[in-house]
């Protein structure tokens, strides 16, 4: 799975109209000339300087970047290579979530950006409990719980009919959670996903059948 050069060509023509930002443009456009080592030298020089601007501001990239990140359907590090995440990225977001200690948003960010690629792996489910510890009805924190709930379902399922991976009984508890945090969604959240809901609790509640069966 390789680099969408033409995406990283908009990425630098996005990143030169916002003031400070050309290092990464820099980055983006060397990226998309191929010219490997000469594009991280870039990002060296861009991250050695982005990491001493105020909060805000380092705010406002982490964010466009992960926009642009889950915008894009291919290698993650194209767009948010490693030094960048770990450098200035996830740092900013975990100042971010300390300094507004209500503000569900920095930890949606971390969980959305946590896994992918080599850039960092880390469950997202514990990022998104504790954005809705700070606001329970935050819509975005309840959709990724979602689909990061229905996700560990899948694997447990994927080598049906010959093995169930998990607890089929915990797992049809942990859809009636996802259900629960559906309820807050928008109609389209609920049309999208609700027919993976249902086939995941049918396929649970015929393993179970099948188990008791034996």
């Amino acid at each position: 799975m390789g680099f969408d050069l033409g995406y990283l060509r908009e990425l630098a023509e996005d990143a030169c109209e916002h003031p400070g930002w050309s290092g990464a443009a820099d980055y983006f456009r060397l990226r998309h000339q191929g010219l490997r080592r000469e594009a991280l030298e870039a990002l060296d020089a861009f991250v050695a300087g982005a990491v001493s601007w105020p909060l805000a501001d380092r705010v406002a990239f982490a964010a466009w970047i992960g926009e642009k990140r889950l915008a894009y359907r291919g290698q993650p590090e194209a767009v948010l290579p490693v030094p960048l995440f770990r450098l200035l990225v996830r740092p900013t977001l975990e100042e971010w979530a300390q300094a507004k200690p209500a503000d569900p948003w920095p930890l949606v960010w971390l969980a959305r950006l946590s896994s992918g690629g080599s850039t960092w792996h880390a469950s997202p489910a514990p990022f998104l409990r504790e954005a809705l510890a700070r606001d329970p009805l935050c819509v975005a924190a309840r959709v990724d719980l979602v689909r990061a709930i229905l996700a560990d379902i899948a694997f447990h399922q994927h080598e049906l009919p010959g093995a169930y991976l998990g607890d089929a009984a915990l797992d049809l508890s942990a859809l009636d959670e996802v259900e629960d945090l559906l309820s807050a969604a928008d109609e389209d959240a609920r049309f999208d996903i609700g027919p993976e809901i249902a086939w995941a609790r049918a396929e649970a509640r015929g393993w179970l059948e099948r188990e008791g069966a034996g």
